[in-house]
């Protein structure tokens, strides 16, 4: 199989896999990408499908979105977005996964409170730390997903609350890409073959998370969570 045509067939699965959970796909689908790409073109070409991935799964999930939480959120990644462009070129990257590894797994579990802590500005700090981190790291969905869980959202309302999300943040990645000069137009049949595949993954998806019990779909969030988040923990050892 050439490896373009490798790329749309795992773009739908990747996708239908988000839409089910809420996350890992987007992670998988930039760990082959890391393979077939060049270097420079994985995080840019990565963020312009994932926007189209998560604008289709809010969509598809619209009636649980919880709308309240997004201008913050959005405020915060554009300013992140900003504050990261300058350190873009001069970085150290090896030092994100460690302690993202570790605040990932303390959210997810760590026991909640019988009153749930309502801190303010929780949701503009989170989008500024996306807006930031996503510059170097491509996927920042697993850092987001807890915060939504531990927030008392259900496993239906944390997926589209969480596409929401995430829209903002690829979008502004983009943007940032284009202005230090990618040059998206080199990639734009590999990215919109991708944009139909990850669209239908989101459509097939969210038809088959409906049918998924609450509880399972949290637990499934949770377990995924921790593996993601071991996994970054050993790759930054």
């Amino acid at each position: 199989m050439p490896a373009e045509l490798l790329l749309i067939v795992a773009a739908f699965f990747t996708s239908t896999l988000t839409a089910i959970i809420g996350l890992g796909g987007g992670i998988l689908l930039l760990a082959l990408m890391a393979i077939i790409l060049p270097p420079a073109a994985i995080i840019p070409v990565h963020g312009a499908v994932q926007l189209c991935s998560n604008v289709t799964r809010a969509w598809f999930g619209r009636s649980d979105l919880q709308r309240g939480l997004l201008l913050p959120f959005a405020v915060g990644v554009v300013l992140g977005g900003i504050f990261g462009l300058p350190a873009l070129k001069s970085f150290p990257v090896t030092a994100i996964p460690l302690p993202l590894g570790i605040f990932i797994l303390l959210l997810t579990w760590l026991p909640k409170r019988t009153t749930a802590i309502r801190l303010p500005g929780k949701f503009f700090t989170l989008g500024l730390v996306n807006g930031f981190i996503t510059l170097f790291v491509g996927a920042t969905g697993p850092l987001n997903m807890p915060v939504l869980l531990r927030h008392g959202l259900s496993g239906n309302q944390a997926v589209a609350t969480m596409a929401a999300m995430m829209t903002t943040v690829h979008l502004i990645k983009i943007t940032i890409f284009g202005v230090i000069g990618f040059a998206f137009s080199s990639y734009l049949p590999l990215i919109a073959a991708m944009v139909v595949s990850v669209t239908a993954g989101s459509w097939f998806g969210t038809k088959i998370r409906h049918r998924t019990p609450t509880k399972l779909l949290h637990w499934l969030i949770k377990i995924l969570l921790t593996l993601l988040a071991i996994r970054m923990i050993w790759m930054a050892l």
